[in-house]
């Protein structure tokens, strides 16, 4: 499991970022074991972790592609938007001969408005993600915009009022039967981030939105949400109780047939 961390790894440089007066975030690894548990995570790739924050990773099926998100920062420059706000942008990065190397930025983003939280489609034809680009129906929205047999991008496309709403949209995820999931506090839920999930029905039309339930209602945020139909196993992140600010929790899953 490929994850966002802020922890304190002792590093002699230890930067706190102003919003959450937290460390930054950076990618971590940890093996998941065969019963279940997790081992002791390690920090990802050192070229991929910046001295600001890093997350939300996918990888291609092939696991030579990686989209994450990061705060606009590329090849030791930082870029501001007319506030003299860094935001936050997404990266392509290739895995060749052993090494991650390559770090591009993806063509739609922008020195004004977010793009983050990168999904697959299954057939990896598609890429989905949230951003306050123009045109956006609520404080961010889902996006999507088509990967071309020769590496290009298409434009990006606001996934509509079915799934958009006034409120945010982000964090989306694809399971491996086509369903939709992502997190928002605009559809109907118990306060904060809740997850919901709708069913892809072709490239540009979805079936109703609902919100997942029990045992992921909280009147906390809830978001980050992936799953893996294989093992009925899945992972969310969340600030409920218990929790050290955020948290990492897994969910055993009972798929409906």
């Amino acid at each position: 499991m490929v994850f966002a961390s802020a922890r304190d790894t002792g590093r002699v440089a230890k930067v706190k970022f102003k919003w959450t007066n937290r460390y930054f975030t950076n990618l971590y690894l940890a093996e998941l074991k065969a019963d279940g548990s997790v081992g002791t995570p390690e920090r990802f790739e050192r070229k991929i972790n910046s001295k600001f924050n890093e997350s939300t990773p996918v990888f291609t099926k092939d696991g030579e592609t990686m989209y994450f998100t990061r705060n606009n920062f590329l090849n030791g420059i930082k870029g501001k938007d007319d506030k003299k706000v860094n935001l936050l942008k997404l990266y392509k990065v290739s895995y060749m001969q052993g090494k991650w190397t390559n770090i591009v930025e993806l063509p739609f983003n922008s020195d004004q408005y977010s793009v983050a939280h990168p999904a697959l489609s299954n057939d990896e034809k598609k890429l989905y993600f949230a951003s306050d680009m123009p045109g956006t129906l609520g404080q961010s929205d889902l996006f999507c915009a088509s990967i071309n047999s020769d590496g290009s991008f298409g434009k990006p496309e606001n996934l509509g009022a079915s799934i958009n709403t006034e409120g945010r949209k982000t964090f989306p995820f694809i399971s491996g039967d086509n369903e939709f999931y992502f997190a928002s506090d605009g559809h109907p839920g118990l306060g904060g981030l809740d997850v919901f999930v709708s069913t892809i029905i072709n490239d540009s039309t979805f079936d109703e939105v609902q919100n997942i339930g029990a045992p992921m209602k909280a009147k906390q945020d809830d978001f980050a949400f992936i799953l893996d139909i294989k093992n009925r196993t899945g992972f969310f992140s969340s600030n409920r109780d218990g929790g050290m600010v955020m948290m990492i929790f897994a969910v055993f899953w009972k798929l409906e047939n």
